[in-house]
């Protein structure tokens, strides 16, 4: 199973290319670098910089929302469901979209998404009040989709199993990766979980 870190500085334990760099020394399948506050500009300046750390750790990178920086840079793109509808597929290496229905779901890997995004399982401290969605959607678009699913939403080192179980092909971690002051641990528990859930199905 794909682990996925997806950034939240305000949340960050240290400065943000710092815990970037322990995510991916710590094994870290992919890192989105999401930060919606920043201007293009500002944005853009940051990727570049984050964007060197993960090559250095062969670590894939991925923009969140800007589209014109993910074409420049030749990177992955992950854009919100109602985004990819308005826009249609950007001209990006692999594109992802977050979903929050089996139909949903469904017209992204229709339109060409490259990997749909399912959440948010469970609950969360990044939406509080927000009800979990369960994992139902989840194992029911990884059976019927060729696009690999992740999941995202509350995902920690005791619930990812049930991720693994659900048929997830990634579990995106946000909060659990960026507050951890030892990232490493939290992925080598969350690679241990998954692991053993996927060789029981």
């Amino acid at each position: 199973m794909d682990i996925v870190s997806v950034t939240d500085r305000r949340r960050c334990v240290r400065p943000l290319e710092e815990q970037v760099e322990l995510v991916c020394e710590a094994g870290a399948d992919m890192v989105v670098l999401r930060e919606k506050d920043l201007s293009e500009g500002e944005y853009r300046a940051l990727a570049a910089s984050v964007a060197r750390i993960c090559r250095s750790f062969g670590t894939e990178f991925c923009v969140n929302l800007h589209a014109p920086v993910a074409e420049e840079m030749g990177s992955a793109l992950w854009l919100p469901f109602d985004a990819f509808v308005r826009a249609g597929r950007p001209r990006v290496r692999r594109l992802g979209v977050s979903v929050h229905s089996f139909e949903e779901g469904v017209e992204a890997a229709g339109g060409g998404a490259d990997f749909v995004v399912y959440g948010n399982v469970f609950e969360t401290s990044c939406k509080p009040g927000k009800a979990a969605r369960g994992l139902d959607d989840v194992r029911r678009l990884s059976e019927a989709l060729d696009a690999p699913v992740y999941a995202i939403g509350g995902i920690n080192p005791g619930n990812i199993g049930e991720v693994a179980a659900s048929g997830a092909q990634g579990a995106c971690l946000m909060s659990g990766l960026m507050a951890s002051e030892s990232p490493s641990k939290v992925v080598s528990a969350c690679r241990s979980a998954s692991q053993t859930l996927e060789r029981k199905r």
